[in-house]
């Protein structure tokens, strides 16, 4: 339709100056107006075909609007041509013999006309050869007669070409339009599926022309992008995505028209950074290129948030050990050793666990979080605050500063974390320990600069709470010292080089021996004599504090029930034995194979052993107590936890701290805590001992401030099982027996207690007799 359409275009003008010129030629009134109607009948069926042609668009037409309108013109056509079989030879009667001429070079003009006019419709155009070789040859006939033979053979030699030039145009005009047919069909096949794919997948279909401007912008594409698919046609395709290295890189391939696949861009949709991902390929002839997008948003948000789990701490935002042991090495990556010059600070908020456990993990939650941010906030942007894991945190800088400097910001530290957390209107109070190493001049690779950062930690915790620690190699000395005593401890307990020393415990009204603490040693064949407190801390980190727990209890009890008397015998548990299931069948087993009274044992725990959340610890307590042991809390005063236990679980001793002993005679601050603990007992029915006495003035005032018992180096040191049971002195105030355990003070303290308890009997006595 397309040729059809270009062709009757093209022949518009020549045939109507034609048929003008014919009939100005050949008019003669005298023939009457015959002419004129032939003439003026002819125009308008060629000017009919025209506009029937030119009148349409062939390429957006549906397939039957272009049947019809084709078959139209072919039936233009096909009259146009019995209009000129028709005039020539009218015209061959009624013309001069000057004349003839000149209609011969017309109806020749005319008759080969049709390979132009009639290529796309060679059927009309073999008809209008017929139709036209009969005419011509009527009209040569008409003039000439058989003398006219040339121009017949001429005639029919022209005509069996233009025939066989026609059948071969039919041949090709046919199979142009089953391939068009077929196109076509496919077309509307491929955009079937197309529109089917777009409702049934989330991809969206873009198309884009030569200069990159978007074509034929689908309603699903308008969609997904939010805007009018009026105002995206033409528009740009790039303006849609923002300026990154993945829109430079989608530039190129659309410039260069090269595939591409899965490249991901960053567009806002009102006002909401979204991601898609692009595919395309070049479409055939250069004319653009077309493919689809997907809104990965969501995946790409999930993988954002994975990498962040990855690199960084869920809970307070900063790195985590992954990203910071990362940005460590990489640092030592980036050049030479004589160039990894970087600084850690490790720092570990004292006592976190203990606050955490106490007041609930919201509120631990929160300090971290706190604590994360004042780091921070204390830190150069291209600094590393990381959270290596519970209370841990780690500052990584790369500096060439003194230790001036870096003591300093320590010290900066330390200040921030002192400064009170206000969280949920109240406010909070924690410290923090800090150790400090350091790379210079690539001294040490990354793994040793944290391994001396941790020593500077343990240093700074040694020294107590809130206080730091700068790298010293006699750390070193000392850490592999601490290993050897973990190596060495493994075996002490076979090797049988623990044992039991005992401190006896006097009653403050009459200076008696009530009670004994058993104290565990270990004989270490190299080091001499190792306190608990030098080893016992190993054992728990260790997990020995079990089987050395276990061992104490046995030895304990064994020992007290060999020795003659009825005294107690107190034993310390760790909040790990305290938890263990397996306490109360050990205690339970001890009693039965010893033969003790159960009410002569005291187990002693600290407060922390109460802030066990899962109430294991409370559980065994009960199940303790129910075996008919005492239970007695070590430390009392020195811990975090609420007084709310005291109600919880009855308690048989409180065992006031030497911290509030020391000063007790001269600090009315001291008096009035001892004086309000045993107020507190007595109010609750429970006992107090004393520990840590050094002089008589402190055991006279603790016995004034309501203490019941009293515990320390005055009183007696502490001693092997041997010195169980210590005698008590005979009524007339002698020694019933010497005594080489007992201090001289506390021996005179006794005397004068033992004589105004029998002065005090003997009143009573006279009293009761006089009464």
């Amino acid at each position: 339709m397309g040729d059809l359409k270009r062709g009757l275009g093209i022949l518009l003008v020549p045939s109507l100056v034609t048929i003008l010129v014919v009939t100005k030629v050949f008019y003669d009134p005298a023939n009457g107006p015959y002419l004129l109607v032939l003439a003026a009948i002819q125009i308008a069926l060629v000017a009919l075909s025209v506009f029937l042609a030119r009148n349409f668009d062939p390429a957006n037409a549906p397939w039957q609007a272009l049947y019809r309108r084709w078959k139209l013109v072919v039936a233009a056509q096909f009259a146009t041509s019995i209009g000129w079989m028709i005039l020539f030879p009218y015209l061959a009667i009624i013309a001069d013999p000057i004349d003839i001429t000149f209609l011969g070079i017309a109806g020749t003009a005319i008759y080969c006309s049709v390979l132009m006019a009639y290529r796309s419709s060679p059927g009309v155009g073999i008809f209008h050869i017929l139709g036209m070789s009969v005419g011509l040859a009527s009209t040569t006939l008409a003039v000439a007669g058989l003398d006219g033979w040339p121009s017949l053979t001429l005639l029919t030699s022209f005509g069996i070409v233009l025939m066989i030039t026609l059948i071969n145009q039919e041949r090709s005009f046919r199979q142009s339009v089953r391939s068009e047919f077929r196109r076509r069909e496919n077309e509307a096949m491929i955009r079937v599926l197309l529109d089917d794919y777009e409702e049934q997948s989330s991809d969206s279909l873009w198309m884009i022309g030569p200069n990159g401007n978007l074509r034929d912008v689908s309603e699903r594409f308008a969609a997904l992008i939010g805007i009018e698919r009026e105002k995206l046609e033409g528009l740009a395709f790039l303006e849609l995505f923002k300026p990154s290295k993945e829109r430079d890189i989608l530039a190129q391939r659309l410039s260069n028209q090269e595939p591409f696949r899965d490249l991901m861009v960053g567009l806002m949709i009102d006002g909401n950074l979204r991601y898609w991902r692009l595919s395309a390929r070049p479409r055939d002839g250069g004319a653009g290129m077309a493919g689809v997008a997907r809104d990965v948003t969501s995946a790409r948000l999930v993988e954002e948030r994975v990498a962040f789990m990855a690199h960084y701490d869920s809970l307070t935002g900063v790195a985590n050990r992954h990203l910071f042991n990362e940005r460590l090495r990489g640092k030592e990556k980036e050049g030479t050793s004589a160039v990894f010059d970087a600084a850690v600070f490790y720092i570990d908020l004292d006592d976190f666990k203990a606050v955490n456990d106490a007041r609930g993990h919201a509120l631990g939650d929160a300090l971290l979080r706190e604590a994360a941010a004042r780091l921070e906030q204390e830190v150069r942007k291209e600094d590393l605050v990381a959270r290596l894991g519970g209370d841990e945190f780690a500052v990584l800088i790369n500096t060439r500063s003194g230790d001036g400097l870096l003591l300093e910001r320590a010290h900066r530290f330390l200040s921030v974390m002192r400064a009170p957390f206000v969280i949920d209107g109240q406010r909070h109070r924690i410290s923090a320990s800090v150790g400090i190493a350091r790379s210079l001049d690539g001294d040490c690779d990354a793994d040793e600069l944290m391994r001396r950062a941790d020593l500077a930690l343990h240093m700074a915790k040694k020294k107590g709470r809130d206080d730091l620690a700068l790298f010293d190699p006699s750390f070193d000395r000392a850490a592999r010292e601490r290993r050897e005593i973990e190596m060495d401890l493994g075996e002490a307990l076979n090797r049988g080089q623990m044992y039991l020393d005992y401190q006896p415990v006097a009653d403050l009204r009459t200076g008696e021996i009530t009670a004994y603490e058993a104290l565990l040693r270990w004989r270490h064949p190299q080091r001499g004599i190792i306190a608990p407190n030098e080893f016992l801390p190993f054992a728990e980190e260790t997990g020995q504090i079990l089987s050395f727990g276990d061992w104490v209890i046995q030895q304990a009890l064994f020992d007290a029930s060999r020795a003659s008397g009825d005294f107690r015998i107190a034993i310390n548990l760790s909040p790990t034995q305290v938890k263990t299931p397996g306490i109360v069948g050990t205690v339970a087993q001890a009693i039965d194979m010893t033969h003790i009274a159960p009410e002569r044992v005291e187990l002693e725990i600290t407060e922390h052993v109460l802030m066990d959340e899962d109430h294991k610890s409370l559980t065994n307590l009960m199940a303790l107590r129910d075996l008919g042991v005492k239970i007695a809390i070590d430390d009392f005063g020195t811990g975090f936890s609420s007084l709310s236990y005291l109600r919880r679980f009855p308690f048989d001793r409180l065992k006031i701290d030497r911290t509030f002993v020391t000063d007790v005679v001269q600090d009315i601050a001291s008096q009035a805590i001892v004086s309000s603990i045993t107020r507190l007992a007595d109010a609750f029915g429970v006992a107090v001992t004393a520990e840590g006495i050094e002089s008589p003035d402190q055991l006279d005032m603790l016995r004034k401030l309501g203490a019941d018992e009293a515990q320390g180096f005055l009183i007696a040191e502490p001693s092997s099982p041997e010195c169980m049971p210590i005698p008590l002195l005979a009524p007339d105030g002698g020694e019933a027996s010497p005594s080489e355990y007992l201090g001289t003070e506390f021996l005179e303290y006794r005397r004068k207690r033992q004589k105004v308890t029998a002065s005090a009997r003997a009143r009573t006595q006279e009293a009761l007799r006089t009464g």
